[in-house]
Formats: structure tokens, C-alpha cells, sequence
């Protein structure tokens, strides 16, 4: 019998570290360090607070096994559903968290889970229409697609490298289950929860953006140019590695796109660095190494990865164009 997985327990040695590291950076990468850390984090406490409320919303409301329901009937069905809603549902790698960790409580297939997971992140209606505005509607429609086909990947990959995943692996057990006790008010319910993953949110997303802020230092900008702005073969699968690392904002990095496209890097190679920055972002990965197992991470990272690259070479295939003013 598969014992159940545990969290880790790191919540005093991840805030041990992230004291240490941000020191560090102080003394050795850049003066200042703390100074844009706290900005950061100020800048992204809304939707840590937003995680959180979510989380508690979910603890007392049962969206969560209403969801579980409409993937219910099958794994491809599971995983059309997941990719679908994940492409349209705009929520932040950091948001779905609370959510994807009720929906494995109530037994929800964890390859519909992983596909919302991974398709997510990438864009939603409001960053379709941004994406249309900067860099042509053809690229949003085709960085919509790839949220979807990202999804699937991953959903079917679940289901075949897991394929009893969903009884040996339980995401829920890495948090407290603050619905589970008949005999405490839903206030209670709600407000454990909620703050049980604020703070969980917290201390990784600040850790996030320690080690960010490290690479940015470390890695000069005109490097990054110089590796991804051409139109070789292997532009698209360096995006995609040069991206994942790094944390590219959905709207933020689409002036950067455009300007690398501007300077002769190919649509396919943007494309693999808009999804690859997305899903296998600083502050995605951390949220996602958070709360599961070592195997589902990595499947979660090789996932996001080849997406990007499958998505981009299909973007230089079929002659997708940036249009730039």
C-alpha cells in the first residue's frame, strides 16, 4: 500500500533560506536587492491575497466536486474539459493552486488536473485581446492554441506516465484540509484556509523572486538578444529553455516579444518564449513544487518545455507572422 504523500517540511528552512539569499544578494549580486524584492512583492501581494481568499472560497463552497463532476466520464473527456477551461480561465499559475489542490481532494483525475494546470497560465480572453493589440490578432489566436495543445500534452502525458497516479498521489494532503470537519463554522473553514495558503504562497513566492532577481543580474539582457533573436533552428528550443527560468509576465513580456521580433527572431521562437515563460516560470514552478510530489513536478516541467517548443516549431511551419508597427 502507497503511503500518501507528504508535504515538505520546510516552512521554517524556506524562510531560513530566503533570509540567507536575500543577504546574500545584498552583499554579492546587487546593492539594493532587498529594496526590489520588497517592490516585487508588494507589486504581487494582491494576488497572494487573492490565492488565499480562493482557497478559502473553495474550502466552503464545493466548487471544487462541481468541477470534479464536469471532468468526470473519462480521460479524454477529462482532458478536453481541463485544457478548455485552463485556456479560458484567467488565472495565474500562482491562483490555481488553491484550486487545483480541492479539485485533487475530491478525487478529480490528476491528468484533467494537470491539464488545466499547464493551459492555465498561458493566456485567458482579457490576454488574448492584449496579445491581438501588440503583436497581431494571427499570434493571439495562435498562443491560444497553444495553451490548449499545452494542456492536452500534458494531460495525456499524466495519463500514461501515471497512470494510477490519482489513488498513490494526493495533492491534497500538502495542505491542511480546513473542510473536513463537520464540526467547525464555515468562517473557520474559511479563514484557516485562506491564511494556511497565503502563507504558503508567500514564502515561495518570495524566494521566487530572490532567485529572479539573481539571473537578471547574472545573465546580462543583450545575451538573451543575442541567443533568441535570429531565426535559427534552434531559436525556438533555446526560447523556450532561455524562458523558463525566468519570469515573463504575460503583458510585460509582450513589448519585449515585439522588440525581438523587430530585430529578426522568428514568430515560432516568440511563441516558445511567451509559453515556456508562462508555464515554467520562477513563480509558477515554485507554487507548483509547493504542494506535489518530485515526479509530478518533473513531468510539470518537461511538460511546459516541450509544449513550447512543439508549439513554436509549428508556429515557423506554418508561417505565422508577427505583425510590428
Amino acid at each position: 500500500m502507497k503511503r500518501p504523500y507528504r508535504p515538505r517540511n520546510a516552512t521554517l528552512g524556506v524562510w531560513l533560506v530566503n533570509g540567507v539569499a536575500l543577504a546574500c544578494a545584498e552583499r554579492l549580486v546587487t546593492r539594493g536587492a532587498i529594496e526590489q524584492v520588497v517592490d516585487g512583492l508588494a507589486e504581487l501581494l494582491p494576488v497572494i491575497v487573492l490565492a488565499g481568499l480562493l482557497a478559502g472560497i473553495l474550502a466552503v463552497q464545493g466548487v471544487a466536486a462541481r468541477m470534479r463532476a464536469a471532468v468526470s466520464g473519462g480521460t479524454g473527456r477529462a482532458v478536453l474539459i481541463g485544457s478548455v477551461a485552463g485556456a479560458l480561465t484567467p488565472v495565474c499559475g500562482l491562483g490555481i493552486v488553491p484550486l487545483i489542490v480541492a479539485l485533487q481532494r475530491h478525487g478529480a483525475p490528476l491528468a484533467a488536473i494537470m491539464a488545466f494546470w499547464v493551459s492555465s497560465p498561458v493566456t485567458d480572453p482579457a490576454m488574448l485581446v492584449m496579445t491581438a493589440g501588440v503583436l497581431g490578432l494571427p499570434f493571439a489566436i495562435a498562443k491560444t492554441a497553444a495553451a490548449f495543445g499545452a494542456g492536452m500534452l500534458g494531460g495525456f502525458l499524466t495519463a500514461v506516465a501515471m497512470p494510477r497516479a490519482d489513488a498513490g498521489v494526493s495533492l491534497g494532503s500538502a495542505l491542511p484540509c480546513a473542510d473536513g470537519s463537520p464540526n467547525r463554522p464555515a468562517a473557520f473553514a474559511f479563514l484557516r484556509e485562506a491564511l494556511v495558503n497565503f502563507e504558503l504562497a508567500l514564502r515561495w513566492i518570495l524566494l521566487a523572486l530572490i532567485l529572479e532577481l539573481v539571473i537578471r543580474n547574472a545573465v546580462p539582457a543583450h545575451w538573451i538578444e543575442l541567443a533568441v533573436g535570429g531565426a535559427h533552428w534552434w531559436a525556438v528550443p533555446l526560447a523556450a529553455m532561455v524562458a523558463a527560468p525566468l519570469y515573463l509576465d504575460g503583458y510585460a513580456a509582450l513589448p519585449l516579444v515585439r522588440g525581438l521580433a523587430a530585430a529578426g527572431m522568428s514568430s515560432g521562437a516568440a511563441l516558445a518564449l511567451l509559453v515556456s515563460g508562462a508555464v515554467v516560470s520562477l513563480y509558477s514552478a515554485v507554487a507548483v513544487f509547493s504542494v506535489v510530489p518530485l515526479r509530478l513536478f518533473g513531468l510539470y516541467l518537461v511538460t511546459g518545455v516541450l509544449a513550447a517548443v512543439l508549439s513554436g516549431y509549428a508556429a515557423d511551419i506554418f508561417g505565422l507572422v508577427i505583425v510590428v508597427d
